[in-house]
């Protein structure tokens, strides 16, 4: 196991013995891993009741052991499989990361396995597997029929927030995933709190992100080349009727890189200015100029 991270324990608890195919367990897990976006690395069958599966950020552990006894429960559990997860790095996994993929793994196998009772990381948290069901959304909840209420009428003293304004700003404190506030939830709002949205590993966004940004920045070089080149040609060109604003160009496309807004400004009074030569508009104006000027 990796040493000096937290793991998480949780498990599957059976009130009658049942065999349980640690190979065909491990497989399900790795593909709740996989659903997850995660890269499984290694998917290992260490004995005939204990497996492991590893993925870039976390290490899980699946053990099945008999007359597995928990306070929760009046008898010992005859069947129990053990799940256990830790980060492999603390300090790039939070621990609603982690807490994340041991529900969704603990969901998975629940749908496969079918278990009586399912426990949660804390030892005093067990639920049934009608709590487990309605808390991760594998079946509707309990509906009571509401008491008869007589509406009264009531008049506001100012105009109330809009609905759908309102929802979303409670949805974003409930549901928030800042690791401060979820570290002090209760263990089964903790529970609760990770099936609330469809959650997606932070480091997978990050990852994609950076893929991302590669990709425009290949994509900027591509489309830059030819802006580039054109830079350089217009200088060039410029440097063929006036030598000097050519110089001055072809400098500063080496000092600090091409600029093509410059070149082309810089041609286009370049053209201006040569055009009034040829047709001596510049001797006229000059003409006009000392006129004014006496």
């Amino acid at each position: 196991m990796t040493t000096g991270n937290t793991w998480a324990t949780a498990g599957l608890a059976f009130t009658r013995y049942r065999p349980l195919d640690i190979t065909e367990i491990a497989n399900h897990a790795v593909g709740s891993f996989e659903a997850l976006g995660h890269r499984v690395l290694g998917s290992h069958i260490l004995s005939g009741n204990r497996a492991l599966v590893t993925t870039e950020q976390l290490e899980l552990y699946l053990t099945t052991q008999d007359d597995v006894t928990l306070s929760a429960l009046p008898a010992p559990s005859p069947s129990y499989l053990s799940v256990a997860m830790a980060s492999k790095d603390d300090r790039r996994t939070s621990t609603f990361s982690r807490d994340s993929a041991v529900a969704r793994v603990l969901q998975k196998l629940f749908t496969e396995l079918t278990p009586d009772f399912v426990k949660w990381i804390d030892t005093d948290v067990v639920l049934s597997a009608a709590d487990f069901a309605r808390a991760t959304g594998l079946a509707p909840a309990a509906t009571t029929q509401p008491a008869k209420i007589t509406p009264r009428r009531v008049t506001s003293a100012r105009a109330l927030p809009d609905i759908e304004e309102t929802n979303d700003l409670l949805q974003h404190r409930i549901t928030s995933q800042d690791p401060a506030i979820f570290d002090h939830a209760a263990s089964p709002d903790r529970l609760r709190k990770v099936f609330t949205e469809n959650w997606v590993d932070p480091d997978i966004l990050a990852s994609e992100a950076a893929a991302e940004k590669v990709a425009r920045d290949q994509e900027d070089i591509v489309r830059a080349a030819p802006l580039r080149l054109s830079a350089w040609l217009l200088s060039f060109a410029v440097a063929l009727f006036a030598l000097p604003l050519g110089i001055m160009l072809l400098v500063l496309n080496c000092a600090k890189g091409e600029n093509l807004r410059l070149a082309s400004q810089t041609a286009a009074l370049t053209g201006t200015f040569i055009g009034f030569q040829t047709f001596g508009t510049t001797a006229q104006a000059m003409t006009a100029l000392q006129g004014f000027i006496g």
